[in-house]
């Protein structure tokens, strides 16, 4: 966690004054909203949602630890074998005060998000979609549901996602898979809630009128982890569609899906691209 250099001000009253004689920006507001509904961010994301206000990454740089120190913002550095070092974004205290208080929004609990930031970085990824989804116009800014309530008894996706296709509308429910968090035992739990849910309704449950049957997303950080969680399922059904939308194939949105196709023997899986044309 970036440290703080002093107490910050995170009262309503003095955050209040601040933005009054224009100690934090318009631009410092739009971020801090962003941030709250996005959850979690990363720096290279920021910057590219707010390119236009920042051509210089440098300057958004510097803004985003000026007022982390003051409890706008809260940042962490991560690093890793597997990873380069990266910096994370959310609201801090202070910014909930005022978009809460002053602007009546509803916002996460910045200290839930300091207290779990490892389980919140899954975030990231999911908000990676998003932001592709939305600069290819085929998402709705508005559009997008954190851990939407679908049915009573069940366990809510991690995220719904309707997106536009030539076709028609089309409902994605996201889940994503962590290294860290079993992803095995999770996915086999998902599946058999899902199973029961096409076997009760005959399909996975639509919150979209007009739109076609729902298709689940499996978000995963690379190819091979799509295999070793596959080839462990006892059962990789078919009565849904299933897809892979996987980390390191981002760059290129369109080539970025996979599917799986579980052959007989353990261990067996066959992984294709998913062309998503309209993409």
């Amino acid at each position: 966690m970036l440290k703080w250099n002093r107490e910050p001000d995170t009262t309503y009253d003095a955050i209040y004054h601040r933005v009054l004689r224009g100690e934090i920006s318009k631009e410092d507001i739009e971020i801090a909203i962003t941030l709250a509904r996005a959850k979690v961010l990363t720096e290279k994301q920021i910057r590219y949602l707010y390119r236009n206000a920042f051509p210089q990454a440098h300057k958004l740089a510097t803004r985003l630890r000026f007022l982390q120190r003051i409890g706008w913002y809260e940042g962490w550095r991560f690093e890793s074998q597997f990873n380069g070092r990266e910096h994370v974004w959310s609201i801090g205290i202070a910014a909930k005060n005022y978009l809460g208080y002053g602007l009546g929004m509803e916002v996460p609990d910045p200290i839930r998000i300091a207290q779990t930031i490892r389980n919140c970085l899954p975030f990231c990824a999911i908000n990676e979609l998003r932001i592709r989804l939305v600069e290819k116009g085929v998402l709705q800014p508005d559009g997008f549901m954190w851990y939407p309530p679908l049915a009573p008894n069940y366990d809510s996706p991690m995220a719904l996602i309707p997106i536009q296709t030539p076709l028609g509308k089309m409902v994605m429910y996201v889940e994503r898979l962590q290294q860290d968090k079993k992803p095995s035992r999770f996915m086999e739990r998902k599946i058999k809630q899902y199973l029961l849910t096409v076997q009760e309704q005959g399909a996975l449950f639509n919150p979209v009128p007009n739109s076609m049957d729902p298709i689940l997303v499996w978000s995963c950080g690379t190819e091979e982890a799509i295999r070793e969680i596959v080839g462990v399922q006892k059962r990789f059904p078919t009565e849904f569609m299933q897809l892979f939308i996987v980390d390191e194939f981002m760059d290129n949105l369109r080539g970025a899906w996979r599917i799986a196709i579980r052959g007989d023997a353990p261990g067996d899986v066959k992984i294709k691209p998913f062309d998503m044309d309209f993409l």
